[in-house]
């Protein structure tokens, strides 16, 4: 994230004019103040300084406005603010008294003038930081914020004097500029909200033309729930982020008014459905629908949202219920998310005061999650949820050919890199210039290509701009490997920064930015492992050797962190795809086809990491079906471990005709380990059930597994230090697993088993009935029925659920349960025929076999758990 407000607290002073305050850095020598604090002219001069230098730099007024009491100066951006990110820019647009963000502002006052030193006359201004709160609807009216201060504060209303113009910051994004103090109250300090410098003629351009980067709002208060747009970098990752908005939307426009039209309805509450293949464009058709409804020209209020993260810092979800503004929600690859969808609309459904929340879906289809998901939110009252939008490849093409979409392209790409090294991305070593007319390398003939996904042809236009500014880069015989040579450069100077000189290894960043994408990291523990993870693989087939250096990991850790920083709450982010997926085929080439097999294996990972590992292969398998094969004997190796996460992820998250070929595969895989002599053929018979009732249900379009493995492999799990006593942990190790047998011994088995339960309370019954009372005693011997029939279930129970072969009690309770049982059978004896065996012969082996029977019955209908942490060899799984 950026620096804060600290760090971008900027002095401001017009010696000639006797002006000073402060102002706050938008980008490396970019500075936004107030304009009377600035006082611009001709016959003066504005000089700036920010916290690290010693003098002042003088600064140009590149964009004002007066009315506003705004102003924006441009210096020398390698004496100010040198190695700045750019700003987010952002809004409050919820009141939740719960989940209120401290504010903070950083400038100064004159308050904080000091001497020098004892005796010197010489004076400095020092900062002040104030923090606060600020409640949305205070000074609405007036169109300010007002932020309450807490703490310490000048006994004289002028001391406050020279914090003018300072950014007001919320949860590091800049929502406003200080403007004054209100004299009639003690602890107010009234700010200008952004908003209204977006709206200004000139600004958002302005600002575009410094930090290739076109300002956006974001809920600033929404942030700790949403996912970022990433920091613009010189990076194939930024460039062809749809968020980035470097490329202009073509094509669906139908689409968007459609989505505009649904947002607008009456409902407070709704969702939807977005679904296309992958490089369709949804999200960038998501991107262009909430910039079009968040600037909105009219005279309704405007709209905020943006995509809810992954990994949010909390869910307490309840916030988006008290919005002040309307609301636009994005959740990406939705099908991997319906628990977390599930917990955001019944957050909403609870308890909704506020402005109107509409939520849109993304995956690329709907037939295997959406119509149960559909029927779930239904029964929370959450809106119709009957909209689906379908996205197709030609979409993005009416209206326009390959070439049109080809040759704009072309021209944003070279115009957003141009941008990018103005503000200081990138380095000198490209000899050429970037050129919107740069010659078709790999854009050649394609006014005559297939009509395919828009993305392709985004990825040639770049590949043709990135290999005329750099020549090497035409020596690639793809687009795609233009690309990510770009990266690995971009890669390779974020690690000449922070490793020592002459140790960057390419080849281990690019194993390494892998294993990043394929396992992520939600703590800093997590990212350990992943690095761990690919630096053991690397390093694979060189023999025994010492443990990498802990600090030596440390570093690659900073590297990835630094190259691809979290959007959300997460330790770090991933580059970005399709990129991803031709790097990941890539290092499963080079490593022989084993890296996904081993590293899906790797004791550093977590049950999490190894299931969004199986998610990102099946999902690309679909576009690059060589790389389903190492996934498959990664699962066939450790079926225990593995499997139902495989079972449930494909059966989930992929289409029908996918999700069948996926377990196929996965059912030769296991069937060729199991045929080794080490493999214990208990757990490979379990395993072949398992893939095979998977296959059944998929056939017949049941996509649920829940009832097949007893409980859903994988839940969300709340943020750091957030209660969650109803979810289990991710990380237990045991797992109820139905052991897989035809539906007609199913039948019997529990046919069987109630028999046996009629017949355990028949028996104490007709002992009851035949046996002459005694006074009061005779109801005593009605007391057998119950406890007969409770002891046999209490061992149906423990033995159908668990492992219990190794105690002393897994004997002696059903022996004693039985002999109990007998007892009560030889009661009857005296009526017992004499050409029968004799009852004492009879009576055990009935009652043995009969609570076998109801064991297995129990076992069949509510499964048996199993500890994901044993071998395969040292676990008896049912057959």
């Amino acid at each position: 994230m950026a620096g804060g407000a600290v760090l971008r607290a900027v002095e401001v002073s017009n010696q000639h004019k006797g002006s000073y305050g402060t102002g706050v850095l938008i980008a490396p020598g970019l500075v936004l103040t107030a304009h009377h604090v600035a006082l611009p002219g001709r016959d003066s001069v504005v000089a700036v300084r920010d916290t690290s230098s010693v003098g002042f730099t003088e600064a140009a007024v590149v964009w004002e406005n007066a009315e506003l009491d705004a102003v924006l100066l441009q210096a020398d951006r390698t004496c100010v603010g040198a190695g700045m990110g750019v700003v987010r820019w952002g809004e409050l647009v919820c009141d939740y008294p719960g989940r209120r963000p401290v504010c903070s502002m950083t400038g100064f006052p004159n308050a904080m003038r000091r001497r020098v030193s004892a005796r010197s006359e010489q004076c400095l201004d020092d900062l002040k930081t104030a923090e606060g709160t600020i409640a949305p609807h205070t000074g609405s009216r007036s169109k300010l914020y007002a932020l309450e201060v807490d703490g310490a504060v000048p006994t004289d209303v002028k001391n406050w004097q020279g914090l003018s113009g300072a950014g007001v910051f919320c949860n590091g994004v800049l929502i406003g500029l200080a403007r004054l103090v209100d004299r009639r109250w003690d602890r107010i300090l009234m700010a200008l909200p952004l908003s209204h410098l977006l709206a200004a003629d000139g600004f958002t351009h302005t600002v575009a033309a410094h930090t290739a980067m076109p300002p956006r709002l974001q809920p600033a208060d929404l942030r700790p729930l949403m996912d970022n747009a990433p920091d613009p970098t010189l990076s194939s990752t930024y460039l062809l982020d749809p968020r980035s908005q470097v490329t202009d939307l073509t094509g669906v426009s139908e689409l968007v008014q459609r989505i505009e039209q649904w947002c607008k309805v009456t409902d407070r509450i709704d969702v939807a459905a977005v679904t296309g293949l992958g490089g369709t464009g949804k999200s960038r058709l998501v991107t262009e629908v909430l910039h079009r409804l968040t600037t909105d020209p009219g005279n309704q209020r405007p709209w905020s949202g943006g995509f809810l993260a992954d990994h949010p810092s909390h869910t307490d979800y309840q916030v988006l219920a008290a919005a002040s503004y309307p609301l636009l929600l994005a959740v990406d690859l939705a099908e991997t998310r319906r628990s977390q969808i599930r917990s955001l609309m019944a957050a909403l459904a609870d308890s909704h005061d506020g402005a109107a929340v509409r939520v849109l879906l993304l995956a690329r289809g709907h037939d295997t999650w959406w119509p149960k998901l559909r029927r779930q939110l239904r029964t929370l009252h959450v809106g119709p949820v009957s909209e689906v939008f379908a996205l197709s490849s030609d979409d993005a093409l009416n209206g326009h050919n390959p070439e049109d979409i080809y040759v704009e392209a072309k021209a944003a790409f070279a115009r957003r890199i141009r941008l990018l090294q103005q503000a200081g991305h990138g380095d000198d070593t490209w000899p050429d210039s970037v050129v919107a007319d740069a010659p078709r390398l790999y854009g050649a003939g394609i006014e005559r290509a297939a009509r395919q996904p828009v993305i392709y042809h985004h990825i040639a236009a770049l590949a043709d701009v990135l290999a005329h500014a750099n020549p090497e880069f035409a020596l690639k015989d793809h687009p795609m490997e233009v690309l990510l040579a770009n990266e690995v450069e971009y890669v390779r100077r974020i690690a000449e920064a922070r490793l020592p000189e002459g140790t960057v290894d390419d080849k281990l960043l690019r194993t390494l930015v892998t294993a990043q994408f394929l396992a992520g990291a939600r703590t800093t523990q997590d990212g350990r492992a992943a690095v761990r993870a690919g630096f053991d693989i690397h390093h694979r087939g060189y023999g025994i050797t010492a443990p990498p250096d802990a600090r030596q990991l440390a570093a690659l850790d900073d590297v990835l962190t630094a190259a691809y920083p979290a959007t959300d709450g997460a330790h770090w982010g991933a580059v970005g795809e399709p990129l991803a997926a031709a790097w990941l085929a890539e290092v499963e080439t080079d490593s022989g086809e084993e890296f996904i097999e081993t590293f899906l294996q790797h004791d550093s990972l977590g049950t999490e990491q190894r299931h969004q590992t199986l998610s990102i292969v099946a999902r690309t398998a679909q576009d690059q079906p060589g790389l389903a094969a190492g996934a498959h004997r990664a699962v066939a190796a450790d079926p225990e471990q593995l499997l139902p996460l495989a079972a449930q992820t494909v059966t989930a998250e992929l289409g029908t005709d996918h999700a069948r070929q996926w377990l196929a595969g996965l059912e030769h895989a296991v069937a060729d380990r199991a045929a080794a002599p080490d493999a214990d053929p208990d757990t490979y018979q379990w395993a072949s059930s398992l893939i095979s009732e998977a296959q059944e249900r998929t056939t017949a379009d049941r996509y649920d597994l829940e009832e097949l493995i007893g409980a859903p492999l994988t839940q969300e799990t709340d943020a750091p230090n957030q209660p969650a006593p109803d979810v289990p942990s991710n990380d237990s190790p045991f797992v109820l697993v139905k052991p897989q047998v035809n539906r007609l011994t199913r039948l019997v088995v529990t046919f069987l088993g109630v028999c046996h339960l009629v017949l355990v309370a028949a028996v104490p019954s007709a002992v009851a009935l035949t046996t002459p009372a005694s006074g009061n005693d005779g109801w005593l011997l009605w007391l057998f029925v119950p406890i007969n029939m409770g002891l046999h279930l209490t061992i149906a129970s423990a033995f159908g659920t668990r492992h219990l072969g190794a105690l002393a009690f897994s004997w002696i309770a059903p022996l004693f349960t039985i002999g109990l049982t007998t007892l009560n059978g030889l009661a009857l004896d005296r009526r017992w025929p004499a050409d029968w065996p004799p009852p004492w012969l009879l009576w055990p082996p009935l009652f043995a076999f009969g609570l076998t029977a109801l064991t297995f019955a129990w076992r069949f209908w509510f499964g048996q758990l199993q500890d994901t942490r044993r071998s395969a060899t040292s676990q008896d799984l049912p057959g």
